[in-house]
């Protein structure tokens, strides 16, 4: 696409070239100049990366328009020490350090509400009527079948018409007696309607709106669209496909119309407890994927791959299970650099990622060069999931304290 595309065509504009054929092709070149009293650019009209005309834009997806790619200044623009930052307690969980806050979410629908999940007792934190100035007021919440549904949540990506998705780091072995896994686990989808959530089921299901079940160890998920969701498998050291389509509805069983396709069987590694966070970027179409245990992060083009075997099929019918051939992730940041990358976030073309072993926080352009780094002074094992607010900050959990907070850059 031509700059010309940046600029409105009005009365006034000087042709200064003639139009004529670039050399080996067919593509026409015109020559523009603009009076200085034409105005601000409009933005260029997007719906992919490819189509910023400017170097140095990216795709804002959402808003349709080319913006400026970021400079990952969310983390602070001072010496990267904790006092370079200010990190806002916005809400601590009653049983504290027990819960082991890992990842917080704003409604889609909301931006006043904001969720969080606990890793340590399957519970979920809502927080309503948060603002500037309030923190809003909060409760914790337990499905009846929290147990199955989300035990050991990583992380948890909001999806499309209120509905959200999350998925648990086991291996289904606290359901059985003897404490034997049977590896009948993967994501699960859930409304975010308070007056159904957590509510009990006729068949003790809990209120779940759909499952299926080929990802033991889960780490991490990112959401596509409609009912489209990535996840990590820690059991396999691979990257899933979830196609949920139409939900069963609370508390049902029906997976028959579910979709699961498999990418990069043993192409990243997990480390236990630590989630391992994806996201999917509609501006390229990459999955971007903290690998954890490989100490690097890597990204996956989604638009790769082709079908192959089936999957073997845990105890449930579906419209579409595969093995995707051809396909292999691509590495952006080596190994080196970071020890547990953990929790990781795409935003304005920028890469934001948390190591979990040392509280740092990373900020790196998508060709893997770094652009900032800020620690955050919370130690091992605090920083995990985390996500950009209405007001455009980074909130993120404190596992260790069990805290969200707000990160505020000086």
């Amino acid at each position: 696409m031509s700059n010309l595309a940046r600029f409105p065509l009005v009365a006034g504009v000087l042709l200064l070239g003639a139009i004529g054929f670039a050399c080996g092709s067919d593509k026409k070149v015109v020559y523009v100049s603009v009076p200085p009293d034409a105005g601000p650019l409009e933005p260029a009209a997007c719906a992919l990366d490819e189509e910023c005309p400017v170097e140095g834009e990216t795709c804002d997806v959402a808003a349709a328009t080319c913006v400026p790619i970021g400079d990952g200044s969310e983390i602070g623009t001072g010496d990267g020490t904790p006092g370079s930052v200010k990190l806002t307690t916005i809400y601590t969980a009653e049983k504290g350090a027990a819960v082991q806050l890992v990842d917080v979410q704003f409604n889609g629908d909301d931006p006043t509400e904001a969720w969080a999940i606990g890793y340590g007792n399957d519970s979920v934190h809502v927080g309503k009527g948060i603002s500037e100035t309030s923190p809003g007021t909060w409760e914790e919440i337990i499905d009846p079948a929290a147990v199955h549904f989300m035990h050991k949540p990583p992380a948890f990506a909001w999806g499309a018409n209120g509905f959200w998705g999350i998925c648990g780091d086991n291996d289904n072995a606290q359901n059985d007696p003897r404490l034997l896994g049977n590896y009948f686990m993967g994501p699960a989808l859930f409304t975010s309607d308070l007056s159904v959530f957590a509510k009990p089921t006729p068949g003790g299901l809990g209120s779940h709106y759909d499952m299926l079940h080929n990802t033991s160890m889960c780490r991490g998920i990112a959401h596509v669209e409609r009912n489209v969701f990535w996840v990590f498998n820690g059991e396999l050291g691979a990257l899933e496909r979830y196609n949920f389509n139409k939900p069963h509805g609370p508390g049902e069983d029906d997976h028959s119309d579910g979709e699961i396709y498999r990418y990069a069987v043993e192409q990243v590694k997990g480390v236990d407890g630590v989630s391992s966070h994806v996201f999917y970027d509609p501006a390229d179409r990459f999955l971007y994927v903290a690998d954890t245990g490989n100490a690097r992060i890597v990204r996956l083009d989604t638009t790769k791959g082709t079908e192959g075997k089936e999957l073997p099929r845990k105890n449930e019918i579906l419209k579409k299970g595969v093995v995707m051939n051809g396909t292999a992730v691509e590495e952006v940041v080596a190994p080196g650099f970071l020890t547990h990358p953990s929790g990781l976030e795409v935003r304005r073309g920028v890469i934001y990622v948390t190591d979990a072993a040392t509280g740092a926080f990373y900020a790196f352009d998508k060709s893997g060069n770094p652009l900032r780094s800020l620690d955050t002074g919370l130690g091992r094992g605090a920083l995990s999931g985390f996500t950009f607010g209405p007001d455009g900050k980074i909130w993120l959990t404190d596992r260790k304290q069990g805290n969200v907070l707000r990160l505020d850059a000086l």
